[in-house]
């Protein structure tokens, strides 16, 4: 073969190798664009490109040519970059396989498959298949890193042309917001959504748990609970979003980036003079409607685009990192917690509006029943429901403190206490019962009927008592 032939076919592997490294972290780059910076995909890039040539000199020496080494080291890398969640599937249909067996086994196959081509694989035309499989390979990634590139600089633009707009564009009711009518003193307004809480029947009927003292104690401090409340989605960007436009105004996850970054409901806390105070483990919202934003360790991918899609790949890294972020997440959602009983205490010459979102009793099940770590092995394990319960007992421990905190320190105050949706893991549970959720309010410890309203109505009851708004009870 010519030299230059030779070159060029080199280049043209080499191009494919990297147009597939970089995707995954192009990928996270472009899916969180309004979040992050560019220069975060770098370092990975190099990572994954670096192991990739090491990876393709190793199976060009296994396989005897540098197309079966590409095409080998192409397979490898594509695993290595995405090893957790391969892992993650493994481990649903083998639960007692851990990497220590899993990387060997992937491993021994490839080396395997790379001694299969130098065997097998003798004439000119298999050599030619394989590079065109793996040229062609980094074709379908470029085309669809230029795909995702598209879709992020439209969010960028949208995003733009969001900042630009006044705060009555941002209306749930699509005629500006409703008025705000002149009141003696607002209340505080407190509003928690707890992700993935389920209610009270669904909980006892898959886990054994009777939460009802937790919920008889908060109704003792004048809460009011629901025992029939729906969310109207079991997806948390559906969830969420309506909550944050107090409206069922989306359909599909797809449609929840329109509006996010400004949410009405906190836009309307902001025009009624309130300081906010917000916070959330999902999601980020324009700095202009946050006062005081309760910053969260949780938002991985804001922090670091290596981090995510290292902690994706590498093996012991990725082991080291879990680790690691699951100590972060105690200590975040502590913190957050925590943060949030400090506020309740503090004195402000505006009322005050705290949001906050947190990811309990969703999974990782980071708390036992006391409050301990969980295993490692049982982060994610639905089949044993004491997992799932004894993070719901913990967290309800937090929110019984809480909520006799800021009840005792602002009686006045409005306490909202929802979920985005009911536990969704339990094995043959009906998609109705995912949807069963928390739902409780306290109104300055007034009576409020809430019992079968969601959450959204919930939410737009509480905002028409503490903002005097008049909005109607929307169809469930």
């Amino acid at each position: 073969m010519d030299r230059s032939i030779r070159l060029r076919r080199s280049g043209l592997l080499m191009a494919a190798m990297v147009s597939v490294c970089a995707y995954p972290v192009l990928f996270l780059y472009f899916r969180n664009i309004n979040e992050v910076v560019f220069t975060q995909v770098f370092a990975p890039m190099l990572v994954f490109a670096a192991i990739a040539m090491v990876a393709w000199l190793a199976f060009g020496m296994l396989s005897g040519t540098i197309a079966k080494g590409a095409f080998t080291a192409l397979l490898f890398i594509l695993v290595f970059m995405n090893y957790s969640l391969i892992e993650e599937v493994i481990r649903r249909l083998v639960p007692e396989w851990r990497w220590w067996r899993i990387a060997p086994t992937f491993l021994f196959l490839f080396i395997s498959l790379a001694f299969a081509l130098r065997v097998f694989v003798n004439r000119r035309e298999g050599d030619d298949s394989l590079f065109r499989i793996t040229v062609g390979l980094g074709a379908a990634y470029l085309v669809l890193t230029f795909f995702n590139a598209a879709g992020g600089m439209s969010v960028l633009a949208r995003a733009r042309i969001a900042e630009a707009r006044t705060a009555t564009d941002y209306s749930p009711e699509g005629q500006g917001y409703p008025a705000i009518l002149s009141t003696p003193a607002r209340p505080n307004f407190y509003y928690f959504i707890f992700d993935e809480y389920a209610r009270q029947d669904v909980l006892k009927k898959y886990t054994g748990l009777d939460n009802s003292p937790f919920l008889q104690r908060l109704e003792s401090k004048g809460f009011k609970v629901s025992y029939s409340s729906y969310s109207n989605s079991v997806s948390t960007p559906v969830s969420v979003g309506n909550l944050l436009n107090f409206d069922h105004i989306f359909p599909s996850p797809l449609e929840t980036r329109r509006g996010l970054p400004r949410p009405p409901l906190i836009e309307v806390f902001k025009k009624a003079g309130y300081k906010t105070f917000v916070g959330s483990q999902f999601y980020r919202f324009d700095a202009d409607l946050v006062d005081v934003s309760l910053a969260s360790k949780e938002f991985p991918v804001s922090l670091s685009i290596g981090r995510v899609a290292m902690a994706r790949s590498l093996i012991i890294y990725g082991v080291y990192l879990r680790r690691n972020e699951n100590r972060a997440r105690r200590e975040d959602s502590l913190s957050l917690l925590q943060r949030t009983r400090d506020i309740s205490k503090e004195l402000t010459q505006k009322p005050k509006f705290l949001f906050l979102h947190i990811l309990l009793p969703h999974e990782p099940f980071i708390f036992d029943g006391n409050g301990d770590p969980v295993a490692e092995g049982d982060m994610h394990n639905w089949a044993d429901p004491r997992h799932y319960a004894g993070q719901v007992i913990f967290l309800s421990k937090l929110i019984d403190e809480l909520t006799t905190t800021i009840v005792t320190q602002d009686p006045q105050a409005v306490v909202l206490l929802q979920s985005d949706h009911g536990a969704r893991s339990f094995a043959h549970i009906k998609f109705e019962e995912k949807r069963a959720c928390l739902n409780c309010a306290y109104l300055g410890g007034n009576d409020v009927q809430i019992e079968g309203l969601s959450p959204v109505n919930t939410l737009r009851l509480a905002l028409n008592y503490a903002l005097g708004l008049q909005l109607d009870i929307r169809k469930e």
